[in-house]
């Protein structure tokens, strides 16, 4: 009887448990629309612009050009507030954030994007979560390469399988944490789905990602009956 008691015990606690972090994804869900609702997105674009022109017209090249690339990034992250985008969608959410850091870090950074030429229109098309890949390509950058004193590079490779999407972010840095991440990839897909850390001190971390494969939102409405 009493470990009956204790076992009906630990089921009521891990429920709980579970119902807590649920909510609390879904405060930081909803605390993260808030806080995009507060920004005025055309304030935004429209000083970005302004910064843009007189640069242009002071002949400084490179400043008009990062201000353009911050004007996609924002525009990308604050005004797109679907949950799911395409993997070509969140590739060129990639590539603008990296030319942004390389006005930083110059010829210090590469970044390169292994490509599945056979299914390779395939995979653009499939939708994961939005901002998964830049979160990840950005502690590589901020934690693992600019603590190097020589180059660093930044690989994305995707594939896929019948069911699944595997994305693989891999850099020669120092390591990162990336807890958020996986919390929404579990909170969307479910604990079956998610991200393994494979990380060697002074030769770099491996991020690998598992997602299932679906081309529009529906599906995944689908998944959850």
């Amino acid at each position: 009887v009493l470990i009956r008691s204790f076992q009906r015990m630990m089921d009521q606690m891990n429920h709980l448990i579970s119902e807590v972090y649920e909510s609390k994804i879904q405060l930081q869900n909803s605390e993260m629309r808030a806080l995009q609702a507060q920004i005025n997105p055309h304030f935004l674009y429209n000083t970005l612009e302004g910064i843009r022109s007189e640069a242009i017209m002071a002949g400084l090249d490179n400043l008009a050009d990062m201000t353009e690339a911050l004007a996609i990034f924002f525009r990308y992250t604050i005004s797109k507030v679907e949950n799911l985008v395409t993997v070509e969608e969140e590739l060129e959410n990639c590539a603008t954030y990296f030319k942004i850091q390389q006005y930083r870090f110059g010829s210090r950074i590469h970044l390169e994007i292994e490509q599945d030429e056979e299914d390779w229109d395939d995979i653009l098309h499939c939708m994961i979560p939005k901002l998964t890949l830049q979160p990840i390509l950005e502690n590589s950058i901020i934690h693992g390469i600019e603590l190097k004193l020589d180059e660093g590079k930044v690989t994305i490779s995707i594939s896929r399988t019948k069911a699944r999407l595997l994305i693989k972010v891999s850099d020669d840095g120092v390591g990162m944490n990336l807890v958020n991440v996986n919390n929404r990839i579990h909170l969307i897909f479910g604990e079956e789905y998610g991200m393994h850390v494979y990380s060697l001190e002074n030769m770099g971390t491996s991020v690998e990602l598992s997602i299932p494969v679906i081309y529009n939102e529906n599906e995944l409405k689908k998944k959850d009956k």
